[in-house]
C-alpha cells in the first residue's frame, strides 16, 4: 500500500513537472499558428483559428533561411573542431605519460571560469587588427574556445575509466598512436562524443553575443540575432511572425537533444564504458 502511494505521488510530480516544463515550448509553437490579432487581444486564451500565414511571412518576406544557413555552418564547424580537439587533448591527458599533463588538464579548466564579458573587448581589438571582424571565424574561434573546457573534462573523465590493457594489447599488436586513436579510443567513446555534440550545439546554435558583437551584416547574422529584424518602429512587433521565426530556431535544437537524449544520458555515466 505504501509503495503504491509512493508511486502516485511520484508520477503525479513527475507529470507537474512535465507541464511546467513543457508549457513554454507547447505554448510558444501553438502561437506561432495564431493570428495577430488572437495574440494581441488575448495572448493566453484558448487558441480560436489557426493559420499558416505567420510561417509563410517569414519565409518569404523575411531573410529566417539565410539566418539558419548561417547559424547552421558556424555550428557544424565549430562542433567538428571541438569533438575533434577536445577528444585529442583529453586522450593525450588521460592515456599518455608526459610531464606536466595534470598542470594541462588545469589550464584548460580554468576555462570554466572565464565570462564570455571580460574577454569581448580584447577579442574586439584582435579581430579588428587582423581583418575578422564581419566573419564567421570571429564568431567561431571564441565558440571553440569557451566549449572546449567542458568537452575536455568529459572526455578525460570517460577515458580515465578505459582500461589501459587494451591500449597496451594494441600497442604489443603493432598499432601506432594514431591507430589506437581512430581505431579504438573513438569507437569507445561514441557515447560520449553524443553528449559533448548536444550539450555544444544547444550553446553554439543559442549565441548571441558573440554574433551581436562580431557580425554586423545581414548576409552573416545568425538566427538569434536575425529574430531582431520583426521588431518594428517604435518597438512594435509582429507577434505571429516573431513566435513562427522563434519555434523554427528552436526547432534543431529539440530535435538534437531529443534524438540524442538516450545517448546523451549514456555519455554522462560510467556505463558508457560498456558500448
Amino acid at each position: 500500500m505504501k509503495r503504491s502511494i509512493r508511486k502516485v505521488i511520484y508520477w503525479s510530480v513527475m507529470i507537474l513537472f512535465l507541464i511546467i516544463q513543457g508549457y513554454p515550448i507547447i505554448w510558444l509553437i501553438i502561437a506561432g499558428f495564431r493570428p495577430n490579432i488572437e495574440l494581441l487581444t488575448q495572448p493566453f486564451g484558448f487558441p480560436k483559428s489557426f493559420t499558416m500565414e505567420n510561417f509563410i511571412k517569414i519565409f518569404t518576406e523575411s531573410n529566417i533561411i539565410t539566418y539558419m544557413k548561417n547559424s547552421a555552418i558556424i555550428s557544424v564547424i565549430s562542433l567538428a573542431f571541438i569533438v575533434l580537439i577536445s577528444s585529442m587533448a583529453s586522450f593525450a591527458i588521460a592515456k599518455m605519460n608526459f610531464m606536466g599533463r595534470k598542470n594541462i588538464y588545469r589550464y584548460f579548466l580554468i576555462g570554466l571560469t572565464i565570462p564570455y564579458a571580460v574577454t569581448l573587448i580584447p577579442l574586439f581589438t584582435m579581430f579588428a587588427r587582423v581583418g575578422l571582424i564581419n566573419t564567421r571565424i570571429s564568431v567561431i574561434l571564441p565558440l571553440l574556445a569557451f566549449q572546449l573546457p567542458v568537452s575536455i573534462m568529459l572526455f578525460v573523465n570517460f577515458y580515465s575509466f578505459i582500461p589501459d590493457e587494451i591500449i597496451e594489447a594494441a600497442v604489443i599488436d603493432g598499432a601506432n598512436i594514431y591507430g589506437i586513436y581512430t581505431k579504438i579510443i573513438i569507437p569507445l567513446s561514441l557515447n560520449t562524443i553524443m553528449t559533448v555534440l548536444a550539450m555544444n550545439f544547444i550553446t553554439v546554435w543559442n549565441d548571441y553575443t558573440f554574433s551581436l558583437v562580431f557580425i554586423n551584416s545581414t548576409e552573416l547574422k545568425t538566427i538569434s540575432i536575425g529574430l531582431t529584424d520583426f521588431i518594428g518602429p517604435r518597438g512594435l512587433k509582429d507577434w505571429g511572425a516573431t513566435y513562427a521565426a522563434i519555434s523554427m530556431s528552436v526547432f534543431p535544437t529539440l530535435l538534437i537533444y531529443f534524438g540524442l537524449n538516450k545517448k546523451m544520458t549514456a555519455g554522462m555515466t560510467l556505463g558508457a564504458v560498456k558500448s
